[in-house]
C-alpha cells in the first residue's frame, strides 16, 4: 500500500536526521555537522508535509472514515497532530538554525528532536490504525 511506503521514506529519514545529531552532539562545534542537520531538517520538513498532504490528497484517511464514520473524530485528532508536529518542526528548524554551539545546547536541540521523533512515529501509528480499521 502506498501508505505503508510513503511511512517507510519517513522513518527512513527520522532514522538519518537521529544519526546526524548524534554526530553534532558529539561534535558541537562542528559548523558542518550543524550545516548537515539543518538541510536534512528542512529536506525532512518538506517530505513530512509531502506525505501529510498525499495522506490527505489521495483520500486514504477520508476513504477509511467513510467506511466507518464514527472514526471521523479520530481523524480529525490525527490532521490536529500533523499540524502540531509541522509547528514543532518549523520551530526545531529555526532554533537549529540560530544555533550557537557556544551558547545554546546542541543536547537541548537534540532532545527536542527525538520528542519529536516519537511524535511523528505516533501520529504514523495513528494513520496506519485508522487505515486498518476504516479499511476491515
Amino acid at each position: 500500500m502506498c501508505l505503508n511506503h510513503s511511512q517507510s521514506g519517513i522513518e527512513e529519514s527520522l532514522a538519518e536526521l537521529d544519526g546526524d545529531f548524534r554526530t553534532w552532539a558529539e561534535h558541537p562545534q562542528q559548523h558542518i555537522a550543524r550545516k548537515k542537520v539543518l538541510e536534512h531538517l528542512v529536506s525532512f520538513r518538506w517530505v513530512l508535509d509531502q506525505h501529510f498532504t498525499r495522506v490527505a490528497g489521495e483520500g486514504y484517511l477520508e476513504n477509511a472514515v467513510a467506511m466507518r464514520p464514527g472514526m471521523y473524530r479520530e481523524l480529525r485528532e490525527i490532521e490536529c497532530r500533523q499540524d502540531e508536529v509541522l509547528d514543532d518542526l518549523d520551530a526545531l528548524v529555526r532554533r537549529v538554525r540560530n544555533c550557537d554551539a557556544q551558547q545554546d545546547s546542541v543536547a537541548e536541540l537534540f532532545c527536542d528532536f527525538q520528542r519529536l521523533h516519537s511524535a511523528i512515529l505516533d501520529e504514523e501509528s495513528l494513520e496506519r490504525s485508522l487505515v486498518e480499521k476504516g479499511l476491515a
